[in-house]
């Protein structure tokens, strides 16, 4: 019996077929090496679209910055103007005080300069805020892989940013000129008055610095402070003007020539006998005294206390 022998499928290509050889799929290297140029392309060609997208809106950017400090200067004139009207009228108020015969024009002016601060703070807040908002946008860096959409996002928030309340100073300025100009006419009116008082006042000229010679020369107060141990002192004889002298408490006077300034009367403060006062009985602590003799009696005679205003 004989036994035969069936080969196995594994055990080699049947008859008539060929082994494989490289190469026989072409089609599918095509589509590996097209994938790979296309990666390429992408790799090479992203980082220039990137950089074109990155330039634009770096130059939208700059254009609305551009836009935004031309408005800002603008701005910032009214703002300068308005403050500087402040200024003005804020130093004429100070000037004012205590020059005024009644304080409504002062009253007036101060309620003006509170409504024109009141419009220039926020104008001003503008104008700080464009500031900050510019530096800020001109610090913004993207990246390298960046689309610019931070660029463009802060391009447009300048460009939406307003000065409304600059605006509204266009003519505020004016608006100060005529309290000002009240207060300027009173303090002028008040000037007048000090001046027409300082004509009427009492006026005394301490003619000479001695004793009695000068004194009966009788051509004004004479400095006898030498005489009376340094106490600050000026006399006058009765008949020749001590009779006149006032000697109302707060009353103010002039003295002129030596001794020249402002005083106010602060009354008689002491009354003594000559023949038996000494220097000693001469009253201390005052700016100046003045003596005479009441009703040219010596034996009456009298201090006036005096302080110096100016």
């Amino acid at each position: 019996m004989t036994t035969e022998i069936t080969p196995s499928i594994s055990s080699g290509p049947p008859p008539g077929s060929e082994p494989p050889r490289a190469g026989r799929h072409p089609r599918r290297r095509l589509l590996l090496i097209l994938a790979a140029a296309l990666v390429l392309v992408i790799l090479v060609a992203t980082p220039l679209v990137l950089r074109g997208m990155q330039s634009s809106a770096q130059t939208e950017l700059d254009d609305a910055i551009t836009a935004l400090q031309a408005r800002q200067d603008t701005a910032s004139v009214l703002v300068d103007a308005a403050t500087a009207s402040v200024s003005g009228a804020e130093q004429a108020l100070g000037d004012s005080a205590g020059k005024v015969l009644a304080e409504d024009t002062r009253g007036e002016l101060t309620s003006a300069i509170a409504a024109v601060a009141a419009l220039v703070a926020p104008a001003a807040a503008e104008l700080d805020a464009a500031t900050e908002a510019i530096t800020d946008a001109e610090s913004i860096n993207e990246g390298f892989f960046s689309t610019g959409s931070a660029l463009r996002d802060a391009a447009s928030a300048l460009g939406s940013m307003s000065f409304d309340a600059s605006e509204n100073l266009g003519n505020v300025a004016g608006t100060l000129d005529p309290p000002v100009a009240r207060v300027t006419t009173a303090v002028a009116e008040w000037q007048a008055e000090q001046d027409r008082i300082i004509a009427a006042r009492y006026t005394n000229n301490v003619h000479a610095t001695g004793w009695y010679p000068e004194l009966d020369a009788c051509a004004g107060s004479v400095d006898i402070t030498a005489h009376y141990a340094d106490v600050p002192t000026i006399a006058e004889h009765w008949s020749c003007g001590g009779k006149n002298f006032p000697t109302e408490a707060g009353t103010i006077i002039t003295l002129t020539g030596d001794r020249a300034g402002t005083y106010r009367v602060d009354g008689k403060v002491k009354t003594v006998n000559q023949h038996v006062a000494t220097v000693a009985d001469v009253p201390r602590g005052h700016d100046l005294l003045y003596q005479t003799c009441d009703n040219g009696q010596s034996t009456t005679m009298f201090f006036v206390a005096l302080t110096k205003l100016a």
